[in-house]
């Protein structure tokens, strides 16, 4: 697959990007499908703060986080901004405007990161002649059906002690791709994370040592806690 696309094509940092497999097979997928490679430019890095694109504009890609993490944003009826779910490394965003119309959001990136653009046009072209990247895309936009129906339960249903636990087994497993105990990376600010939860940072700090206490979680720096098995086994029950 790789000597098939080549580094003309995709760059050298494609072969060592922990998702850099799919690009070169779309890549495959795009050459066998007659498609011109030469005027897609792939990769984009993106800053903290920065904008891959914000609420409103009109879709035109979709996009793969290779690495960092980037979150999405949605208006409340109050003009206040609540981050509605965050990207990790292997994940699709973007699929909410596919099919044309406005962003229904704003994609802003919590850490340095790097995502790779498909053209909406390029996708639906490739789509056509090739069924396991249909299959992909349709489990990329499952997950974020997923994952919004998902976090309404936790936020309307659940106390915020709970919420914070489900939270962050969630991303330990995202981070991992298996259920067990370890160490959940958190590059995004707590006001994001209290933001997604439905609560102020206050309470957000008040949970997670109510979870400490109770020997579910251990917070090893600002942005490392080591998630405990018990805590997994709470996360089963809920489910």
């Amino acid at each position: 697959m790789l000597d098939s696309v080549g580094d003309g094509v995709l760059g050298a940092r494609c072969r060592v990007c922990a998702v850099g497999n799919f690009c070169y097979q779309f890549q495959a997928w795009a050459n066998e499908s007659g498609l011109s490679s030469s005027k897609y430019n792939r990769k984009q890095n993106i800053a903290p703060g920065e904008a891959l694109y914000v609420h409103g504009e009109t879709s035109a890609a979709v996009y793969l986080v290779c690495e960092g993490v980037i979150k999405t944003e949605t208006e409340t009826e109050d003009g206040k901004q609540q981050v509605a779910h965050f990207h990790l490394p292997g994940e699709f965003l973007g699929l909410e405007g596919m099919g044309g119309g406005p962003y229904p959001g704003s994609a802003i990136a919590c850490s340095p990161a790097r995502v790779c653009r498909f053209s909406q046009d390029e996708v639906f072209s490739v789509c056509g002649r090739q069924p396991d990247l249909l299959r992909k895309l349709f489990a990329g936009l499952g997950e974020s059906i997923r994952s919004e129906r998902y976090k309404w339960k936790l936020v309307r249903n659940e106390i915020a002690y709970y919420r914070v636990l489900f939270f962050l087994c969630d991303l330990l497993i995202r981070q991992q791709g298996v259920a067990h105990a370890g160490t959940v990376l958190l590059p995004m600010e707590k006001r994001d994370i209290s933001s997604y939860l439905g609560m102020n940072p206050a309470s957000l700090s008040r949970e997670l040592s109510k979870l400490e206490t109770k020997f579910l979680i251990k917070r090893l720096s600002q942005d490392q806690i080591y998630i405990r098995e018990t805590a997994l086994h709470v996360l089963d029950d809920f489910n």
